[in-house]
């Protein structure tokens, strides 16, 4: 465990999992570039959350505020999202054509240009005990639009649970 970077203290405050930081951080473009080290991942197939932030600027959101954060998601098998096709093809195809798509018309998502100009670094917060995972990405998503009145840039849809 790691401590708690400022870019998610400043929005969901002091009290959350304080002492603890992050059970795991690392930079996901790291694992990209050399196909044996992606099975590698730093990280276990357990369910939580992870939140991508950028390595090098902070983007301003709707109100003026400033934040690393791309996105926030969840998985049930954090390990397995991450290396699956999603992450990995969009990010190996602008890794070896920074105009991939352009000519062709195939959009990709916008967190995935963030990640490749931006940087990809990674927090993962496994669930504790029964904690339902759904329920923990949609307080890390209400806290950060509370604090900066809008969605994460790479976050598409609200996953605010009642």
């Amino acid at each position: 465990m790691s401590k708690m970077p400022s870019y998610i203290k400043r929005f969901m405050g002091v009290n959350f999992r304080a002492i603890q930081g992050p059970d795991v951080s690392f930079n996901l473009k790291d694992y990209f570039c050399n196909p044996e080290k992606i099975k590698n991942l730093p990280i276990d197939n357990r369910p939580g959350c992870y939140i991508i932030s950028t390595d090098k600027k902070e983007l301003t959101y709707a109100n003026g505020k400033k934040s690393k954060i791309i996105y926030i998601g969840l998985s049930s098998k954090i390990k397995r999202r991450l290396k699956e096709e999603h992450y990995c093809k969009n990010l190996k195809c602008l890794m070896e054509n920074k105009n991939f798509g352009l000519h062709d018309n195939q959009q990709m998502q916008d967190k995935y240009q963030y990640m490749f100009y931006l940087g990809a670094h990674v927090d993962v917060f496994y669930a504790r005990g029964n904690q339902d995972i759904k329920r923990f990405e949609s307080i890390l998503i209400y806290q950060f639009y509370n604090h900066y009145r809008s969605m994460p840039i790479g976050n598409g849809a609200r996953s605010f649970c009642e």
